[in-house]
């Protein structure tokens, strides 16, 4: 299979957080093959910016030189520059006629100025050849407010399309502002480091994989969202951290759940039998969610069936608790119920942590599962591994196992089963 190059230019953040290995990391997420240029050397963390050491012209063309001597590039994605990067940019994109994709990083989210007004200028001059530039609504001000303050529109005779970025996105032409398409998104409360790089990077991934625009964007929103679910915590504050999570990872690692419970003496399957489910990140209802069409049955030589098919919106019984923990947390995607067993629970609260419900406290008129799940979480503080309730008139007890993804899930009840065994 042909391997996509993707050309990422821009700051060196030893963290590792922002600049080229962020983005680096991103391309790589999303199968791309990412060659790197570091323009400027800048010492940074979640608290500030301590400094940005530009690399030499000659250092950066020779950079450039090694790469495109030996690789085909379709696509070049940058970040912060300066003015010798920009202008070598200009020169071999005429010779090698690549699509730019540029974040205009003009400062810091700690407030430090990558950018001054001369600076700004050779920009305009980049700006001019890209395909796309993805500011956020307050570098595009500041890009739009510069070029009218100093008669710069002459310096245009491409339209670039701009993607201003924030929980919608607009995407316009630059010099009409006409609106091409709003695209609608999720917001995390959460301050988190290098998300405009992940975000421009993955854009120019999913562009250098063929994708059209609109669907690249789009496809790019679920990696930056997932990029703050799943940021890395530091002593500051978090760091990004590229994920992608589509229908295709779901069904995927469904499977290879389903394939690790073969491998254990699954035994604790309920009289209602078994399902298993994995969603989509953040899911808005039962339709993000996929289980198995059937159940998870016993057999009478003490093994069991896998009944059915692995499908999205295949059961809206185990997706209310998945749509239920994703408000406590959103790192928790898959749930898998068993038999419940008093004295199994005795045992378990020793090594995993643990909630339940009570169904005779259920209010009329709700979901038993997505009351229970709220319920349970609340009284724990969050999600517990294992949720459980003793039944009622009519219902059977039963444990639900709670995980990151399906995998996880299966190799906690593969523990759990463990454990069983032993008493």
């Amino acid at each position: 299979m042909e391997k996509h190059n993707i050309l990422i230019i821009g700051g060196y953040d030893p963290t590792g957080g922002a600049g080229v290995i962020a983005d680096a990391k991103t391309a790589k997420v999303l199968g791309v093959n990412p060659l790197t240029i570091t323009t400027s050397i800048i010492p940074q963390n979640n608290k500030a910016v301590y400094n940005k050491v530009d690399i030499p012209k000659k250092v950066i063309k020779e950079q450039l030189d090694a790469i495109f001597e030996d690789f085909d590039v379709s696509i070049v994605k940058t970040g912060v520059l300066n003015e010798d990067a920009i202008n070598l940019i200009l020169k071999y994109k005429k010779d090698y006629d690549f699509k730019i994709v540029c974040d205009p990083v003009l400062k810091s989210t700690t407030n430090y100025e990558f950018v001054d007004e001369n600076l700004l200028e050779k920009h305009v001059d980049l700006f001019n050849e890209c395909y796309l530039i993805t500011p956020n609504e307050e570098e595009f001000n500041t890009i739009i407010n510069f070029i009218e303050k100093n008669n710069l529109w002459k310096k245009f005779d491409k339209n670039p399309y701009v993607l201003v970025t924030g929980t919608n996105d607009k995407l316009i032409t630059l010099k009409d502002k006409n609106v091409i398409e709003t695209i609608k998104g999720k917001k995390i409360d959460k301050e988190v480091h290098g998300t405009g790089c992940v975000f421009s990077s993955a854009i120019a991934s999913f562009l250098c994989r063929g994708e059209e625009l609109i669907d690249a964007i789009k496809k790019a929103k679920d990696i930056v969202l997932a990029s703050v679910v799943y940021a890395t915590k530091t002593k500051y504050g978090y760091n990004s951290n590229p994920t992608y999570i589509n229908k295709e990872k779901v069904i995927k690692n469904l499977s290879y759940a389903l394939y690790l419970l073969k491998k254990i003496n699954f035994s604790l399957i309920p009289e209602v039998g078994s399902n298993i489910a994995e969603s989509l990140l953040l899911p808005n209802s039962f339709k993000d969610v996929a289980a198995l069409t059937g159940r998870i049955i016993k057999n009478k030589l003490g093994g069991f069936y896998i009944v059915g098919d692995i499908e999205f919106g295949a059961s809206e019984h185990i997706a209310k608790i998945i749509l239920a923990a994703k408000n406590y947390d959103p790192q928790i995607r898959a749930c898998m119920n068993i038999r419940y067993d008093e004295d199994l629970i005795d045992v378990l609260s020793e090594k995993f942590s643990i909630s339940s419900f009570d169904r005779k406290l259920e209010p009329p008129n709700v979901s038993t599962m997505e009351w229970g799940t709220k319920y349970a979480c609340e009284k724990f503080g969050g999600v517990p591994d294992i949720i459980y309730d003793k039944g009622g008139d009519g219902k059977e007890p039963m444990i639900r196992v709670l995980g990151v993804d399906a995998i996880d899930v299966v190799k906690k009840v593969a523990e759990i089963q463990r454990i069983y065994d032993r008493m």
